[in-house]
């Protein structure tokens, strides 16, 4: 009866574990079937770590065969290349208390394939019978990103040096420039008052000199004033005093202030405005410089008995200023060197024409304070069209 018990009792146990190695197998096959289908490298483990199978793209990526694969303890793959402290560490100290790990970093150098970063997936299933390894390649990847830090760093390390060399050179230029304006003013002093006769009357040729020398003089504070407005604005040294102001009064003004200037080329100005008073929210001081530099540019560059043209409007919350004239133009090539600094342009005026180079940059960094944009259009021998546009504040 005993021996009866056992035998059925042996028999279910038998019948058990085919059941269990059944489902196992089908488990198996459903697992083979989606290992297939990941791009990456995967690879799937029974409960001793040993391969049970590996999907095409890991027998691709790690230049193994699958004969020489399935059935061998992991660490012994490829004769021992497997045998990685980290992948170690990972699926009998970690997996087995987690059961799942994502994104773990193992860093391994392989004899046939080199070094190689890794990141691993791994899940438990089947009551930790199987592991389901997933295998990233990131070793490109980590290799661009440290290329890139490095770029980074070295291109970070040489805006600093460029920015500590401009900053020194905005230095320089800034008290350069105060100690010969000093001087400078004393030379224009002196030179009126020999002029105006306080050492003694003068001859025809003596006059002459003088005048020479005193518009000479005036020419080197005009450069002194242009180089300490530039080295202000760039080392931030201007800040704007802004409030809701009538912008054709201001344009009005600077017409005023130049109206001699205009006169004696036989030129004149026309002011275009949709209404009386056009409002914006701007420094008055430093926008009134600003449109003298572009008036006094249109005039310049413009032949003798010409019309310059001012339009003032406001559309979209911004309030235009255009300044049209009918003269030299610009080359398209010529465009970028317009707003930098120290920078002129050839043309069949430039040598009539006085200037530093460095109106325009001024021009364009005190628009941009203002939170404004300066455009230009142009054609050669047709004219240039300089076009300001300042954020709205009112509009009475």
């Amino acid at each position: 009866m005993v021996s009866s018990e056992k035998t059925i009792k042996n028999q279910k146990s038998l019948h058990d574990k085919d059941k269990r190695i059944s489902a196992l197998r089908k488990l198996m096959v459903y697992y083979k079937e989606i290992t297939e289908t990941v791009r990456e490298p995967f690879i799937i483990l029974n409960d001793m770590l040993c391969v049970v199978t590996a999907n095409a793209a890991f027998y691709h990526t790690f230049k193994v065969r699958k004969g020489e694969t399935e059935g061998k303890l992991i660490y012994k793959l490829g004769d021992n290349q497997w045998d990685a402290p980290g992948l170690r560490t990972l699926l009998e100290h970690i997996l087995p208390k987690h059961r799942i790990m994502s994104g773990y970093e193992v860093s391994h150098n392989f004899p046939a394939l080199g070094h190689k970063i890794m990141l691993l997936n791994a899940r438990q299933v089947d009551n930790k019978q199987l592991i389901l390894l997933a295998i990233e390649d990131v070793t490109l990847q980590r290799k661009l990103k440290s290329d890139s830090d490095e770029v980074t760093a070295n291109l970070t390390k040489q805006r600093d040096l460029l920015q500590g060399l401009n900053d020194t050179k905005d230095e320089f230029v800034s008290m350069a420039s105060h100690q010969l304006r000093t001087p400078a003013t004393a030379v224009k002093q002196y030179v009126s008052m020999m002029a105006d006769g306080y050492a003694g009357d003068l001859t025809k040729e003596q006059k002459v000199l003088l005048d020479v020398a005193y518009k000479n003089n005036e020419r080197q504070l005009e450069i002194i004033e242009d180089l300490l407005r530039v080295a202000r604005v760039d080392g931030g040294k201007v800040f704007l005093d802004k409030y809701s102001c009538d912008v054709v009064l201001q344009v009005k003004k600077a017409v005023r202030g130049q109206a001699i200037l205009f006169e004696n080329r036989g030129q004149s100005v026309v002011v275009n405005i949709a209404q009386r008073e056009v409002f914006a929210l701007i420094d008055p001081k430093l926008m009134l410089m600003v449109i003298e530099n572009l008036l006094d540019n249109a005039g310049k560059y413009s032949p003798r008995g010409s019309v310059v043209t001012i339009t003032i409007s406001q559309k979209d919350n911004n309030t235009i200023i255009a300044f049209m004239d009918t003269g030299v133009g610009i080359r398209k090539t010529d465009m970028e060197k317009l707003f930098k600094k120290f920078s002129r342009i050839d043309n069949k005026l430039s040598d009539e024409a006085r200037g530093t180079g460095l109106g325009l940059y001024w021009v364009k960094k005190i628009v941009g304070l203002h939170g404004g944009s300066v455009g230009v259009v142009s054609k050669i021998d047709k004219g240039s069209t300089f076009t300001i546009n300042i954020p709205l504040a009112a509009t009475i």
